[in-house]
C-alpha cells in the first residue's frame, strides 16, 4: 500500500524535504496590492518575495485564499487516487482558515468518484483518505508532516498511523516572536488572532517589547513580553532546548524565519538548541518561512514547534 501526504502551503518545511518525502503541497493564493501571487513554497519565489518586500504595512493591502472543494477534489482526481492508495491531508488550524473544511467537502465527494480514475489505469483496490486539522500553525503542521512520513517510513497501516497522528495533535506546541506587531494586531485579527491587544501593539512600538505566542489546540495567546527580537529569540530557543532535554513525542524540532533561513543557526540560543537535539538523536527542520505566514504575522518572525506530553514555558 501506497501513503501519501497532502499539506498545505503555511506548512513550514524545507522545500528539500517536502520533495524527498513526495509530499504536496496545495498552494494559497495571496492578493499584494492588485496582484495575486501563488504561495507553493517555491523556495526562489519566497525568497523574492522577502527581498522585494512587496508587502506594505496597510490593513487591507494583502489577504489571502486557500484553494477551493472543487479545486482540492481535481487535485485528488488528476494525482492522488492515482498515485496513492491512501492519504494524508494535514491542514492549518480550522480556526484560522477554511482549508480544512474545503478539504472534508472534497473528500466526500473524491470517495465516491475515484475508482474510474484508478480503473483506466488498471490499478486494483480501494482508495482512501483522512483530512486532519492540525489544530496549529505553521512549524505545528510541520510537526505533524514529518512525524507522518516517519511513521510511514516505519511501515505503519494507515490505522496506525491516523490514531498516533490524532494522538499527537493535542501536544504540538507552537511558539512565534513577531519582529513587528502590525501584521498580527491588524491582519492576524480578521482570521480570529486575539493575541496582541492594542496595549500590547501600542507598548511594543514604544518600548520595543515583543511577545512570545503560543498555539496549542487551536488557541494562540500571549505567554510573555520581552524587550527586543533577539531576547525573544533567545528565549524561544532556551524554552526548547530545556524540552528536548526532557523529552519530545516526536523527534523533530521545527523552526521557521520569515526571511532566509541560513540566518537561524546565528539567532542567540540556537547553538545549545542545537546541542539539545543531538544529543537526545533527534532532528531540526529549519525553513523558510512561507508567504502566506508572513502576510499575516510580519517578515522576520521565527516560529518554533515540537511534540510534548508534558511542557510547561518558562
Amino acid at each position: 500500500m501506497r501513503i501519501g501526504i497532502i499539506v498545505d502551503s503555511c506548512c513550514d518545511l524545507p522545500r528539500q524535504f517536502l520533495d524527498e518525502h513526495e509530499i504536496v503541497v496545495l498552494p494559497i493564493s495571496l492578493r499584494i496590492g492588485g496582484a495575486v501571487i501563488q504561495d507553493r513554497r517555491d523556495p526562489d519565489e519566497t525568497h523574492r518575495f522577502y527581498a522585494t518586500h512587496v508587502d506594505r504595512r496597510s490593513e487591507d493591502f494583502a489577504e489571502s485564499f486557500p484553494y477551493s472543494p472543487a479545486q482540492i477534489e481535481q487535485v485528488f482526481l488528476d494525482k492522488m487516487v492515482i498515485d496513492y492508495d491512501y492519504v494524508f491531508v494535514l491542514t492549518i488550524t480550522s480556526e484560522r482558515s477554511p482549508i480544512y473544511d474545503h478539504a472534508m467537502q472534497a473528500s466526500r465527494t473524491v470517495l465516491t468518484k475515484y475508482k474510474d480514475p484508478r480503473r483506466e489505469i488498471g490499478k486494483p483496490g480501494r482508495f482512501g483518505l483522512c483530512v486532519l486539522s492540525s489544530r496549529n500553525l505553521f512549524t505545528g503542521q510541520a510537526v505533524l508532516a514529518a512525524e507522518a512520513v516517519r511513521l510511514i517510513r516505519l511501515g505503519g497501516t494507515p490505522s496506525e498511523i491516523g490514531t498516533r497522528l490524532r494522538q499527537l495533535v493535542d501536544h504540538i506546541h507552537t511558539y512565534l516572536v513577531p519582529a513587528d506587531l502590525f501584521h498580527i494586531y491588524k491582519r492576524a485579527a480578521k482570521k480570529g488572532d486575539s493575541s496582541i491587544n492594542w496595549g500590547t501593539y501600542k507598548l511594543g512600538q514604544m518600548l520595543d517589547m515583543k511577545p512570545i505566542l503560543h498555539c496549542n489546540r487551536d488557541v494562540t495567546r500571549s505567554i510573555a513580553k520581552v524587550r527586543g527580537f533577539e531576547a525573544g529569540v533567545q528565549r524561544l530557543f532556551a524554552n526548547a532546548a530545556r524540552q528536548v532535554r526532557a523529552g519530545l513525542e516526536s523527534p523533530h524540532v521545527c523552526i521557521s524565519y520569515g526571511g532566509d533561513p541560513a540566518t537561524v543557526p546565528g539567532l542567540p540560543g540556537y547553538a545549545d538548541l542545537a546541542a539539545a537535539v543531538q544529543e537526545k538523536g533527534a532532528e531540526i527542520l529549519i525553513s523558510m518561512m512561507s508567504n502566506t505566514a508572513a502576510v499575516n504575522v510580519g517578515t522576520g518572525a521565527v516560529s518554533l514547534a515540537f511534540a510534548a506530553g508534558s511542557h510547561t514555558f518558562h
